[in-house]
């Protein structure tokens, strides 16, 4: 044992291991019990016990310097050591005999409740989450797994010698209850609100607290006075119950598991809460069938603790289905806020949409106020030559100005976010509808061939969302020629499910394997920074989701790629 870099302990053997070379010298400790002479198993036990009575304060200490955020909880749990190493000396130091001093016997006594307390104290001060929340639950849980660890040597007939012995003996037999009762009780309680607990100091508590128990009920079921308990071989427990207080503070774990580590484990941790209570549920069967039915004591204290565990398996199954009524709250309000996002993101992608077009429209707008402005130089000139006014430039004038109104009223349409249910509509007339506007988006090196097939071909579906699926698809295969070539789009129906379909086809460079399976998620792009948002084919697959299509896509590098939409069969219009 030494310090690390930081100042903090640190350890050469793990707690596992540490703790298994305990059981180890428990097991040497149950052969020497016979050999030792007179009151030796005693010495060597109360040597044991101090020892690691001095190693747990010191550790305690320790962690209470290194963990800021738990001090006051080891320095309480190093008092609560110290109060029982005060104990065990006023034993060692006292000969068991009746004769002995009162008063002294008498602190020896009231040490072991003394110290629980305070270690119970020790417990609750550390820092658990939801501590206040919730408490029926783990006090149920706590209520069982002591009821359950009171049962175990109750139906072997151990509280029998104990209640009609000496008062030495039940009082000592009261004492070791109290650590069961007030640090394990506590103990139990914390770890039934997250078994996950049992991994870190808690556990090893909790371990102390049962053994010491368990030891004192067997103890007092093979001996009948204290004079000669050193001789019992479950004396021989003793290295693995003061090690087991020992490794609460060994361990490197904190008090309360990290919020990083939540789900890890805790089915198994979980399930070691029940131990005791299946051990005693055997053990109630197997007397019961060998004719040695339990008493009337027993059984009511069995009853007590099936009572509680069911309340506790009522409570926790109300809990969890309020919790999922909790959930399923949360996953709709959850859905609507990413229904109203997509509905920005695809606003968004319109208004992009917008700005491409933009550049095609300037274009045409300039050759109309070319025309507006050649058409108005003629007329000026007549008219400062007094000329008759020629009806072919008033003429062209109006036409160029209804050209570019129906231009900008054409984007101003696209712009708009229309509210009402998607109708059917038959796509061939949609895509004659919408071939102006296409063709604004191709440069005069592109080719685009518009196959509407002559079948009808109907869909549900807003006729701004169609828009908005055939600019992306359009802009992207224009995008993917750059030295030219052609774009066909064609409407269809599959012969054999009757969906309609729509093809964007074009003689590009074509899509690479490794970006298809990523082509449709938002924010990917493989243009420049700067020339995309990567919401165009994300904004395509939300607009088909929102009307049961899907969306096919087969590409050859160097050779094209080709898009095929396919609709829901729908009636007609």
């Amino acid at each position: 044992m030494g310090r690390d870099a930081m100042g903090n302990v640190s350890y050469i053997l793990s707690p596992g291991a540490l703790y298994t070379l305990l059981g180890g010298c428990g097991l040497g400790f149950l052969a020497l019990i016979p050999a030792l002479p007179g009151k030796g198993p005693y010495l060597v036990h109360s040597a044991l016990v101090l020892s690691f009575n001095v190693a747990t304060i010191a550790l305690a200490l320790a962690k209470a310097r290194d963990l800021p955020e738990e001090r006051t909880g080891w320095r309480l749990f190093a008092a609560g050591v110290a109060v029982s190493w005060l104990g065990n000396a006023l034993w060692l130091s006292l000969p068991l005999a009746p004769g002995a001093g009162a008063y002294l016997r008498a602190a020896a006594f009231a040490a072991t409740p003394l110290s629980s307390a305070i270690l119970g104290l020790a417990v609750w001060s550390w820092p658990w989450r939801g501590r206040h929340g919730h408490p029926e639950l783990p006090i149920l849980g706590s209520l069982v797994f002591c009821l359950s660890l009171l049962l175990l040597p109750w139906i072997g007939g151990a509280w029998g010698p104990a209640a009609g012995g000496g008062s030495p003996l039940r009082t000592f037999v009261i004492t070791l209850c109290s650590r069961l009762v007030l640090a394990g009780g506590i103990a139990s309680f914390l770890v039934a609100g997250d078994p996950r607990r049992l991994r870190g100091p808690l556990g090893w508590l909790l371990l102390n607290s049962c053994l010491l128990f368990l030891q004192g009920a067997f103890l007092s079921h093979s001996v009948a006075r204290l004079d000669v308990v050193a001789r019992s071989p479950w004396f021989a427990l003793t290295p693995l119950i003061t090690g087991a207080l020992f490794m609460a503070a060994y361990t490197r774990r904190p008090a309360e598991v990290p919020a990083a580590d939540a789900g890890q484990g805790s089915r198994l941790t979980g399930l070691l809460l029940h131990v005791p209570f299946l051990a005693v549920t055997s053990l109630v069967i197997v007397t019961t069938l060998r004719g040695r039915p339990p008493g009337p004591a027993v059984l009511l204290v069995f009853l007590l603790m099936t009572t509680a565990l069911v309340l506790r398996q009522l409570l926790l199954q109300e809990h969890l289905a309020a919790s999922h009524r909790e959930m399923e709250a949360r996953v709709r309000s959850r859905t609507l806020e990413l229904e109203r996002m997509q509905d920005v993101v695809l606003l968004n992608e319109r208004l992009n949409a917008v700005v491409v077009l933009g550049a095609g429209l300037v274009h045409d707008l300039n050759k109309g106020l070319g025309s507006i402005l050649s058409a108005a130089e003629v007329l000026r000139m007549e008219l400062e030559r007094r000329m008759k006014v020629s009806g072919f430039a008033v003429e062209a004038i109006i036409e160029a100005v209804e050209r570019s109104a129906v231009l900008s009223s054409r984007v101003m349409d696209f712009s708009r976010k229309l509210q009402e249910e998607g109708e059917v509509r038959d796509l061939r007339r949609e895509l004659g509808a919408l071939e102006g506007i296409l063709r604004l988006l191709v440069p005069g090196d592109v080719h685009l061939l518009l196959q509407p097939g002559r079948e009808p071909a109907p869909v549900r579906i807003h006729t701004e969302d169609l828009k908005q699926i055939l600019l992306n698809l359009v802009a992207n295969a224009r995008d993917a020629m750059p030295a030219g070539g052609t774009i066909r789009v064609a409407v269809g129906k599959e012969s054999l499910t009757g969906e309609t379909y729509l093809d964007v086809e074009d003689t590009g460079v074509g899509i690479p394997e490794e970006n298809r399976a990523r082509m449709f998620e938002p924010f990917f792009t493989t243009k420049d920074p700067g020339t995309a948002t990567g919401l165009g084919l994300a904004s395509v697959k939300a607009l088909l989701d929102r009307v049961q299509g899907r969306v096919e896509v087969s590409s050859s590098l160097g050779a094209g790629t080709r898009f095929r939409l396919l609709f829901p069969a729908a009636a007609h219009a």
